[in-house]
């Protein structure tokens, strides 16, 4: 399997797992008064579409991109660290 091929699925790995996270997040964030859950909903809306990014991304990825997946692998990383470092803050946050 080719290196890019490995990291797609990778990445693939990661997004489902913050797909459950978010679900957890979402369902975590129903019991808050409106002002709490509307600052929650929020962030986890930002999750969401950076996730949707990462996957988008990652279809550009193919075997025939060899001169500039690291561009976008560069790309991809960069994204992956700003969901966690979000869903670290977010979490922290809805500590109660």
């Amino acid at each position: 399997m080719s290196t890019i091929e490995t990291y797609k699925q990778d990445i693939e790995t990661e997004l489902d797992l913050v797909r459950e996270k978010l679900v957890e997040l979402k369902a975590k964030i129903r019991g808050f008064s409106d002002v709490e859950r509307l600052d929650s909903i929020e962030e986890v809306e930002e999750l969401e579409k950076m996730a949707s990014d990462m996957r988008t991304k990652i279809k550009e990825l193919n075997e025939d991109m060899e001169d500039s997946w690291e561009q976008i692998k560069s790309d991809i990383d960069s994204s992956r660290n700003r969901i966690n470092e979000s869903f670290g803050r977010l979490n922290r946050s809805l500590v109660i």
